[in-house]
């Protein structure tokens, strides 16, 4: 079985590393070892609260090629993740993970873009050459903080995200201390019986 890869994306600050935490809680499920690069340094920290977590920060996503090849073959995960800078080009990560080394044993399964809900229509508006590729690339576009922005803001930027993706599911959530309590009442996360089979037939095949 091939090894799932979830791209995070979003602004400095915007809840990115919050979001990954509360993911991992919410849908890591027993055996399932999860290999995170984190291509941005934010105030946060990614929680390796098991052995079964291992972190890599890569400066540049030029170092990510090399990085991955080497740590998937010392780590054998079953799933990837990687924080990736809004700011950056997303074709460049793409390009990459298309390469036929990682497209043999990889498949990219799940694009997140994580976005502040007080800016998000200025951010749009203005920089929209920086978010737009995101957007229109996301599975899933998490609003967050939007205790923070007023009614007005707030259906002017989700409005802006469906024209921009009308397939995209949209989960807006109060504040970045809730993430995990939004992500689990959502019930969109691969964290069911499926998943668990899923994960010990893809062990018991390697070894």
């Amino acid at each position: 079985m091939k090894i799932n890869i979830e791209i995070v994306t979003g602004f400095l600050s915007s809840g990115k590393t919050t979001f990954i935490n509360s993911l991992l809680n919410e849908s890591q499920v027993e055996g399932e070892k999860v290999l995170i690069f984190q291509l941005e340094q934010g105030k946060m920290r990614i929680s390796e609260f098991n052995n079964s977590i291992k972190v890599q920060a890569v400066n540049d996503v030029r170092d990510l090629n090399e990085e991955m090849i080497y740590s998937i073959d010392e780590y054998n995960p079953n799933r990837i993740i990687i924080e990736y800078n809004g700011t950056s080009d997303l074709k460049e990560l793409i390009d990459i993970l298309n390469q036929k080394i990682y497209r043999e044993c990889c498949k990219i399964t799940t694009i997140f873009f994580v976005a502040d809900g007080k800016n998000l229509r200025q951010y749009i508006d203005n920089i929209g050459s920086f978010m737009i590729p995101f957007i229109q690339s996301a599975n899933m576009v998490i609003i967050n903080n939007i205790d923070y922005c007023s009614k007005d803001n707030l259906v002017e930027g989700v409005n802006s995200v469906r024209q921009i993706n009308p397939k995209a599911y949209i989960l807006k959530v109060n504040n970045k201390y809730i993430l995990r309590t939004a992500l689990r009442e959502s019930k969109v996360i691969d964290n069911g019986y499926i998943k668990k089979l899923r994960i010990k037939i893809s062990n018991y095949k390697r070894y």
